[in-house]
């Protein structure tokens, strides 16, 4: 998974590239054309590839709130009103 990540956003900054270059060469159209689907294929295509490839193994329980013995002691320590924060 983390090869064709690479690959696909190789292409996509040759892609760049290539629109940059015919957009200096006299050919606008094309270029803008190279650049528009560039930037839809990173958009589109890259990031959810690469999130994807990064978020498979990690562990989502950790980022959801659950509340624990700490968060009832800072509520506490909030409700008494201490403004020595």
């Amino acid at each position: 998974m983390k090869y064709i990540v690479r690959l696909v956003v190789l292409i996509e900054v040759i892609g760049l590239g290539l629109g940059f270059f015919f957009q200096n060469t006299g050919q606008e159209i094309l270029g803008n054309q190279f650049i528009g689907f560039s930037a839809l294929g990173l958009a589109f295509i890259v990031m959810p590839l690469f999130l994807i490839y990064r978020f498979k193994k990690s562990n989502a329980s950790k980022d959801i709130f659950s509340p624990t013995e700490n968060n009832r002691e800072l509520e506490e320590y909030i409700r008494k009103g201490d403004k020595n924060l």
